[in-house]
């Protein structure tokens, strides 16, 4: 955001802004409950918000306000009581407050000669984890932005571990139940490789039975299934 306050150094807007902000931070978080909000309609949202990226840039202010009073009630809360659907957050208090801290440290985790900090603590929590499922010691892992990401990354590894012991030229396919996320079939088409579909038990649940049986009739049809999604 341009404006009158330069961008890499405090002055009294600087000061002014962040005090505003950290103001904004603890009302919100003082809401019980907060808003549920609601989004609105692209057309609803442009004759709102008005033209927002302009090649002076808005400033502080203007933004702040744009986002506060435009954009943000146009966003369902993820900490209101009655958001029950999807998790892509973790609404807690103590998230919150250390988003702000991580955020404010400038900090990321992208490799060890960078964000060795944040990925040791990364690498720790994964342990803990892994331990909890009864993992090996072996295992490991990464944070990702949420199921979408993680099913594509946990698809192309086990892909890639299946061809590693068992060579390249066949044709391999994921098994997984109609009930499965959305992302898998997404997942597949990017890694390219084809679905297996396993009937579901009368809650949709997948079955060893049922996935020994696409299984089986897969492989006659030349397809090796390297990968079984489940939870």
């Amino acid at each position: 955001m341009a404006g009158s306050s330069p961008l890499h150094r405090r002055d009294d807007t600087t000061a002014a802004v962040t005090r505003e902000i950290v103001d904004y931070v603890v009302d919100r978080m003082a809401m019980s409950p907060p808003p549920l909000d609601a989004p609105r309609s692209p057309a609803e949202l442009a004759a709102a918000t008005g033209t927002m990226i302009t090649p002076d840039g808005l400033g502080y202010e203007q933004a702040f306000a744009l986002f506060r009073d435009v954009l943000a009630p146009a966003c369902i809360s993820s900490d209101h009581p009655r958001y029950l659907a999807f998790v892509p957050t973790a609404p807690s208090e103590a998230a919150t407050l250390f988003d702000l801290v991580v955020s404010a440290s400038s900090i990321y985790g992208d490799w060890w000669v960078e964000g060795a900090g944040a990925i040791f603590a990364e690498n720790a929590t994964l342990r803990w984890l892994a331990d909890l499922a009864g993992f090996p010691e072996g295992a490991g892992g990464v944070f990702v932005s949420g199921g979408t990401a993680g099913n594509l990354a946990a698809l192309t590894t086990a892909r890639e571990t299946w061809r590693r012991r068992h060579g390249r030229g066949q044709r391999l396919a994921v098994a997984c139940a109609p009930s499965a996320h959305s992302s898998i079939r997404l997942a597949a088409m990017v890694t390219d490789v084809e679905m297996v579909t396993v009937p579901g038990d009368n809650r949709g649940r997948l079955t060893g039975p049922a996935l020994r049986n696409a299984c089986a009739a897969a492989a006659a049809d030349g397809i090796t299934v390297f990968a079984v999604v489940a939870t």
